[in-house]
């Protein structure tokens, strides 16, 4: 669910008019200047065992509706460390490679005790159904629908009982070995470190509210914590934000937006296991710690 809700915030792209295309290069020039500048404030949170995605820093344009000052977000996504997690994982996908091996040794043997039945008797299987195909349709001809459809009733799958069973133990192996994979991944927490221009935690926190709940950097720090519907994970997001008090952005007719911080809020979005969350909170907040936030309030302007 998390990637979800980082797909819909790379979903709200800006939408212009006909007019603001006009000006899509003072945009384009503004957005990479101003996304650049906030991918260089984006925390390395490696110091407190966490590991980065290997995929691309995020950095787009990020309005849900029309305000007179653009939105910009970058984040970047983190993996907690997890050296039992990944020990399992590392030995299932030894067990994987173990049974792909095995399955192609087995086919093998396979093919070289009863490759030549099968083989026969799947060619008396095609030449049966061929018949049987012409004789449904010869009396579907002549408008026998019933007893053609009765004859077509007649044409089964193959099956070789000696594949059968060898695919159906190999198969379930297979699903056995998907779950657990399933459930591991499941386990893995992570933390996305998010900055959004001319947004507030209000307007960033979707439908659970961001309440204020102490300070840490010596700003006031809010937190937003919910589940979806499982009891397999927890989520926690912890806000900074750096503006005036009480800043909004104000609403703006579509095309008529400004390139301009107004003011800047600084997100770590968790994903996480009830038995665990408090301490992924924790660390969250020490990587929140170490960010520069009076050199990002410096990218805000009166």
């Amino acid at each position: 669910m998390r990637k979800q809700l980082a797909t819909l915030t790379a979903g709200m792209l800006l939408l212009l008019s006909p007019a603001a295309a006009q000006d899509d290069d003072a945009l384009s020039q503004w957005g990479k200047v101003t996304g650049d500048a906030l991918v260089h404030f984006l925390p390395n949170a490696a110091p407190w065992s966490l590991s980065p995605d290997p995929s691309p820093i995020f950095n787009a344009f990020a309005n849900d509706s029309p305000h007179k000052y653009i939105s910009l977000v970058v984040h970047q996504l983190w993996w907690f460390d997890d050296a039992e997690l990944s020990r399992q994982m590392a030995d299932l996908q030894k067990e994987k490679a173990a049974l792909n091996q095995e399955e192609e040794e087995s086919l093998k043997e396979f093919q070289r005790v009863h490759g030549a039945e099968m083989a026969a008797l799947r060619k008396a299987y095609q030449a049966e159904t061929e018949t049987l195909s012409r004789e449904g349709a010869d009396l579907a001809k002549q408008g026998k629908y019933a007893e053609a459809g009765a004859v077509m009733q007649k044409i089964k799958p193959f099956h070789y009982e000696p594949f059968d069973s060898l695919t159906a133990s190999l198969d379930k192996r297979q699903q056995q070995i998907a779950e657990r994979e399933r459930q591991l991944t499941s386990r893995r927490r992570n933390v996305s470190f998010r900055i959004y221009t001319n947004r507030t935690p209000s307007t960033t926190a979707f439908a659970y509210p961001a309440k204020p709940i102490g300070a840490l950097a010596g700003r006031v720090l809010y937190r937003q914590s919910y589940t979806l519907g499982t009891t397999d994970n927890a989520y926690s997001n912890l806000a900074i934000f750096l503006g005036p008090p009480g800043y909004q952005n104000p609403p703006a007719k579509i095309g008529h937006r400004e390139l301009a911080v107004k003011c800047i809020v600084v997100w770590a979005w968790i994903q996480s296991r009830p038995d665990i969350i408090l301490a992924d909170e924790a660390t969250a907040r020490k990587v929140l710690q170490s960010m520069d936030y009076d050199g990002l309030s410096k990218l805000i302007e009166p």
